[in-house]
């Protein structure tokens, strides 16, 4: 029984049928595609769309439909304050609505995606819809169309309301397996980055990657007593555990760890990873950074803020790509403003701005 409703043995086999094919479905175009067949015959609709959106795209939403012409969604942007689905749902989550419980027969025939529709030659005569229940960070609704002018009865309702929990839980599966696809891309696409020092670990510390470049840098930065076969040295340890307390209280801004010696540091930074299930991640992104004295005044008053930078460290013998890092811009960019610094400080190249530079601090 659903809503009051007593489903006749044939309905509650097929809804059973549906809920089996639903667990297994991790692939939201085939989805619908596949599953909702029956559940578009069960209820006799004709066509189906699902929307998706991550809370965190300011509620821009994705659609998959069975049935309708792309073009019905393609408009949707321009057309979503005429939707009166979304309101109705998004105001009873887990209720299935039919059309006459969202608006009246005269302001539907009035609506412009109910004229969209019908220009399209997709006609939609009768909705029934329910906001999907996934949870936090993630909204999805399913909605069924009608092309005929026969109005979703009681039983059809309640078939659907049975079948909620297990659509819920096929988009949440869904979701989750997309995230954890994308979280492997994003994983991948770092761990490939050799010319940089990372190290990917758990909250708690252990390790899970690392690129080639890191081990260098720990073995150069901290002494055996310092270290801890599979996890981060102390040191970094003590850090990580500040960066998660941190995080928690709602600042997501780590502060960098630094560590001097004569004329070079070693700095840190902690970037948190939302990772879609388990404990959460953390990428330790390592650098070691030749000290860089601040420009003269005779020479940093001819340049900007950015070629000064840029200057500084050229003087003390730095390549672009070390500079392009240090500064977050490009190597193509980086070339560029050594030129404006060469024309501003009439020097030839590199060398004669290194010589000068030095010149300078010796001066000072």
């Amino acid at each position: 029984m659903a809503n009051g409703i007593s489903l006749r043995s044939h309905d509650l086999q097929k809804m059973l049928e549906i809920s089996a094919s639903l667990v297994a479905a991790r692939d939201v175009p085939n989805l619908i595609e596949d599953t909702f067949s029956p559940l578009l015959s069960l209820v006799g609709a004709d066509r189906a769309a699902l929307a998706t959106t991550s809370l965190v795209r300011e509620a821009k939403l994705d659609w998959v439909q069975k049935g309708l012409p792309p073009a019905f969604f393609g408009a949707y942007e321009r057309m979503e304050t005429s939707d009166f689905v979304l309101g109705a749902v998004q105001s009873n989550p887990g209720v299935v609505l039919r059309d006459d419980q969202m608006i009246d027969r005269r302001s539907f025939h009035q609506n412009e995606l109910y004229q969209w529709a019908r220009a399209l030659d997709a006609p939609i005569e009768q909705v029934m819809a329910v906001m999907l229940p996934v949870g936090a960070g993630f909204q999805s609704g399913l909605s069924l169309y009608r092309a005929r002018p026969c109005p979703f009865s009681r039983r059809d309702q309640a078939v659907l309301q049975g079948l909620t929990p297990a659509i819920t839980n096929a988009v949440r599966n869904c979701w989750s397996s997309a995230k954890v696809a994308r979280w492997d891309e994003v994983l991948a696409a770092l761990l490939e980055q050799e010319d940089r020092a990372l190290i990917l670990v758990r909250s708690s510390g252990w390790e899970l990657d690392r690129t080639a470049g890191a081990g260098g840098l720990l073995d150069r930065w901290f002494v055996p007593a310092e270290r801890v076969t599979g996890r981060l040295p102390r040191p970094l340890l003590d850090e990580l555990a500040k960066a998660g307390r941190a995080r928690s209280a709602g600042d997501k801004r780590a502060r960098p760890w630094k560590r001097e010696r004569r004329g070079v540091s070693l700095r840190v930074k902690f970037l948190a990873l939302s990772q879609p299930m388990g404990e959460p991640s953390w990428v330790l992104v390592l650098r070691e950074v030749p000290d860089v004295p601040p420009l003269p005044e005779p020479l940093a008053a001819k340049l900007t803020e950015r070629e000064r930078a840029v200057a500084a460290r050229a003087g003390c013998g730095w390549d672009d790509k070390t500079i392009a890092r240090d500064v977050r811009n490009e190597p193509e960019t980086v070339k560029k403003q050594l030129k404006s610094i060469y024309d501003k400080l009439n020097v030839r190249d590199r060398r004669k701005l290194m010589l000068l530079v030095h010149e300078a601090w010796f001066a000072a």
